[in-house]
C-alpha cells in the first residue's frame, strides 16, 4: 500500500512539472509563434502598410532552444515607405546563432497605420534569389545583388574572378620575404 502511494506522488510529481515546463516553452516562443500572431502577421501583410526595419539592437534574453536557437529582443527603427514619421518597435523571437542579425540589417516590414505596435518583419532566414524581387519593392539591397550582374568573362558554374590583367596589387603591397 505504501509502494503504490509513493509511486502516485511521483507520478503526480513529474507531471506537475512536465506541465510547468510546457508552458515554460510555450511562453517562450519554443514552439514558434501562436496562432493568433500568425494570423495577426498574414492580416498585416496582406493588408497593412509597407516599411523598412532597421535593426538597431540585439539582446539576448538567455533562453536557449536546442543549442542553437536564441530568444532575442529586436529593436528596429521602422521607416514607412509611403512617407510618414519613421518610429520605433520591438520584437521578441528566436534566431538561429547561424543567423545572428547585424546592427544596420534591413528587413521588409508590413505596419498598422493605426497602432504602431502592431507590426511584422520579414526575417530573412535563408537567403535565396527568390527573396530578390520582395527586398527591391522594398528598396532594400540583397545580399545576392552583386551575384545577380552579368559578367560576360564567366561561364556557367565558373567561379567569378576578374579578367586578365585587370588584377592589381593593393597599394604598397610587397611580396613575402624568402
Amino acid at each position: 500500500m505504501g509502494s503504490s502511494s509513493a509511486i502516485a506522488i511521483t507520478v503526480a510529481s513529474m507531471l506537475v512539472v512536465l506541465i510547468f515546463v510546457f508552458i515554460a516553452f510555450r511562453r517562450s516562443g519554443a514552439f514558434g509563434p501562436s496562432k493568433a500572431k500568425r494570423e495577426l502577421a498574414d492580416q498585416l501583410v496582406q493588408t497593412g502598410h509597407k516599411a523598412r526595419a532597421m535593426v538597431l539592437s540585439v539582446q539576448p534574453t538567455g533562453t536557449i532552444i536546442n543549442h542553437i536557437n536564441l530568444q532575442c529582443v529586436l529593436r528596429f527603427r521602422i521607416e514607412p515607405l509611403q512617407g510618414g514619421i519613421p518610429f520605433e518597435g520591438e520584437k521578441t523571437t528566436l534566431i538561429p546563432q547561424t543567423a545572428m542579425p547585424r546592427i544596420g540589417d534591413l528587413w521588409p516590414c508590413w505596419f498598422d497605420p493605426m497602432d504602431h505596435t502592431k507590426f511584422a518583419v520579414g526575417q530573412p532566414s535563408a537567403i535565396s534569389p527568390d527573396q530578390i524581387p520582395m527586398f527591391r519593392e522594398f528598396g532594400i539591397p540583397h545580399p545576392l545583388d552583386q551575384y545577380q550582374q552579368p559578367n560576360p568573362f564567366q561561364q556557367p558554374g565558373q567561379f567569378q574572378q576578374p579578367p586578365p590583367g585587370q588584377y592589381q596589387q593593393p597599394p604598397n603591397w610587397q611580396p613575402p620575404p624568402q
